[in-house]
């Protein structure tokens, strides 16, 4: 019969994966086959939820996480495709804030990691990072979150350090400070989460580079996959957890 402190290590084990989803719940047959053959631990859930903007839907996720004593919480964008062992390989890295590769949708095509730097106008910036090879394990200051573990402990230092909204979009708030004195620009809400980290939780994020995604289309996910994402309308804003 398990002890008291393998139980407890089952039960830090357990992962959270939250899928992000368009708010008509459509995606593609890839990425359909991928969701069904993802591994997790044992006792691990996966919950879809959808309709509402990134920023709060991550958010979402990240209560249930930490309220449900689960030990990380991963997410998987519904525009990423990826190997079913990709979260194991990500739980057994040890890291506290990893994420997998994969590329930007639109020209120049990227590797969707950066660090920060000013540029001539003493401007922050977010900069390519170059010289590693495939397999490489990078830190980085901006990492995406459609590919993405996050260990619990990092989770209660955002709500702690962050208030109730450690995710959001940064159109949405004032520029952030950055460690050189200056600003950082206005990123989406992964950019923005994995730039506090660095920055204010002194937690370093990284990416596996072993660990890849197919990054798909050009906009949202399904019958419509191909056109960009359309105006938001009353019903953008209900969520659906499932």
């Amino acid at each position: 019969m398990p002890g008291s402190w393998e139980i407890k290590a089952e039960r830090d084990r357990r992962v959270l994966l939250a899928i992000i989803m368009p708010p008509d719940l459509t995606c593609t047959m890839n990425f359909a086959q991928a969701r069904r053959n993802i591994q997790l631990p044992p006792g691990s859930q996966v919950r879809a939820i959808s309709g509402l903007p990134f920023g709060p839907a991550r958010n979402q996720a990240a209560r249930q996480a930490v309220e449900e004593g689960f030990g990380a919480l991963a997410f998987m964008d519904a525009d990423v495709v990826v190997q079913p062992d990709a979260y194991m390989k990500l739980l057994g890295s040890g890291f506290d804030l990893v994420s997998g590769l994969y590329y930007q949708r639109f020209p120049p095509l990227l590797p969707c990691f950066f660090n920060l730097a000013l540029n001539e106008k003493k401007e922050a910036v977010r900069v390519n990072i170059t010289g590693w090879q495939p397999g490489d394990i990078v830190p980085a200051t901006f990492v995406p979150a459609g590919l993405l573990l996050i260990r619990r402990r990092v989770l209660e230092l955002a709500f702690q350090h962050f208030g109730g909204t450690p995710f959001f979009w940064g159109l949405d708030t004032a520029p952030l400070p950055d460690p050189a004195g200056g600003i950082a620009p206005t990123f989406s809400e992964d950019f923005n989460f994995s730039f506090k980290c660095q920055d204010r939780l002194r937690i370093q994020p990284m990416v596996m580079t072993s660990v890849v995604g197919i990054h798909e289309s050009w906009g949202t996910v399904g019958p419509r996959w191909m056109l960009p994402m359309p105006e938001l309308d009353p019903l953008y804003g209900v969520a659906g957890v499932g």
